[in-house]
């Protein structure tokens, strides 16, 4: 239940909304662990059609979502706007990732082709576009106090860390414990799918919309209905013309795009220019551990509280570049440290940004009287798949620039120094200078101070 008092939500209800982070990371770790494996050892589909169908799925997802926004903001149930989406597509967003894991051989290469290209739409740009955007409107109508989001989404980076934690470390132990291949794609895609179907509904069941925010809603649909029209492209000029909507696009975009490329380029850094692949297991615990401890000892809602959301992001992002600059050193110990920084930044930032989001949409909400909550969280989904877009694309830009040789890979033959350069361009340069351009942007979010006074002029 939440506190009359100063708008703080129990600890149930903030465990409830961080179980789906653990849930959606369940899904999005296998995905980005071994989807690729399975497509090409497995299936026997080209890299063409791999990069095709996830190019061609972040596009369309970025569109659904902001169709979902208008949905989302047209719902009106006893439960709320958001929930009715969460309960209702949390299945269906993780049974397409179980049935891609689970093509049937006997198909013709083309019918597997159509069979993963289906189920790869269904679960990004249909059911995981709704509850994406669900999610985030979910909060928003959770509790309106600042300081209760950044801890909500504090404990949601946390349990998504750990998830991502659990997949990265036992995801092959299971895989190979069913018997590998077909029976071992299909065991463990069973138990993370599972989770990443029962975790979110759950969140669908503990969390509750503030009954408050029910009376401000209908109040802003009463006032609106007043107006002589509120068409689409009014609202939609609404979320535009907010001060705030470019920078939380903005933040997005940088974010994810810096992360694709990091995460992407990071195995073939490690192995051709630190020399041994190996040390991939090292330097993600030391990626990941920092940030964990961050989130556990509540730092992030504390110098949130302390600094204010707009110094606490740039914090975030200094925190990030700093690890990015010492990565610039080709070197074991530089980059163990770098990814130290990089993680408490990643922390940092990673809860901040979806708390922002919600400071946002509160403002347009409140400067315009009407409420538009779904459509402005699509603004902060939509740069975020622009983002990993770019990345993806970028990824294969940075290697095909650098003369990147897969033969000589496979082989045991070393890169040449121009492929090396490139490599290292994108592990440390790419962020870096998205990390700096972060800092400057993060320096205009100041939404959720203006937030505050808007509703004690209100």
């Amino acid at each position: 239940m939440r506190d009359k008092n100063n708008g703080e939500i129990a600890k149930s209800q903030m465990f409830g909304y961080a179980l789906f982070g653990c849930g959606a990371n369940c899904l999005g770790g296998i995905l980005g662990s071994f989807l690729t494996l399975y497509l090409t050892d497995n299936l026997l589909l080209s890299m063409s059609f791999i990069a095709f169908m996830m190019s061609a799925g972040r596009i369309i997802n970025a569109v659904t979502e902001f169709l979902s926004g208008f949905i989302i903001d047209r719902t009106h149930t006893k439960i709320g706007k958001a929930r009715p989406w969460i309960l209702g597509s949390s299945f269906f967003v993780a049974l397409p990732v179980f049935m891609v894991f689970n093509c049937p051989l006997s198909l013709g290469q083309t019918g597997r082709m159509v069979w993963v290209f289906v189920c790869y739409l269904m679960h990004i740009a249909v059911f995981g576009a709704v509850i994406s955007i669900a999610i985030a409107t979910l909060l928003i109508k959770m509790t309106s106090n600042t300081t209760s989001r950044t801890k909500i989404t504090n404990l949601s980076n946390l349990l998504g860390q750990i998830s991502q934690l659990v997949v990265g470390a036992y995801g092959v132990p299971i895989l190979m414990y069913f018997g590998g291949y077909e029976t071992g794609y299909r065991g463990m895609s069973f138990i993370f799918c599972f989770l990443g179907f029962l975790l979110p509904f759950l969140t669908g069941i503990i969390c509750k919309e503030d009954p408050d925010m029910f009376d401000a809603a209908a109040e802003m649909l009463h006032e609106s209905t007043k107006r002589p029209s509120t068409p689409v492209k009014t609202q939609i000029k609404y979320v535009f013309s907010s001060k705030y909507s470019f920078p939380l696009f903005a933040m997005f975009l940088l974010f994810n795009f810096a992360a694709m490329i990091f995460n992407s380029i990071a195995v073939y850094f490690i192995r051709d220019v630190l020399g041994n692949a190996l040390y991939m297991t090292q330097i993600t615990y030391a990626k990941l551990i920092p940030g964990i401890i961050c989130c556990v000892v509540g730092i992030v809602p504390l110098a949130n509280a302390k600094l204010g959301k707009r110094k606490a992001l740039m914090l975030g992002a200094s925190f990030q570049a700093a690890g990015f600059a010492l990565m610039l050193i080709p070197n074991l110990v530089p980059v163990i440290i770098g990814n130290a920084l990089y993680g408490i930044g990643l922390a940092f930032y990673g809860s901040l940004i979806f708390a922002s989001t919600a400071d946002v949409a509160d403002h347009i909400n409140l400067t315009t009287k009407t409420d538009v909550s779904g459509l402005s969280t699509s603004i902060a989904q939509l740069g975020m798949r622009v983002g990993m877009l770019l990345g993806s694309v970028g990824v294969s830009v940075i290697l095909s620039l650098g003369k990147y040789d897969a033969q000589a890979a496979n082989n045991g033959i070393a890169q040449s120094s121009v492929t090396l350069f490139a490599e290292r361009c994108g592990y440390a340069v790419v962020p870096l200078v998205c990390s700096i351009l972060l800092v400057l942007i993060s320096n205009f979010m100041n939404a959720d101070e203006e937030v505050i006074k808007l509703r004690n002029t209100q």
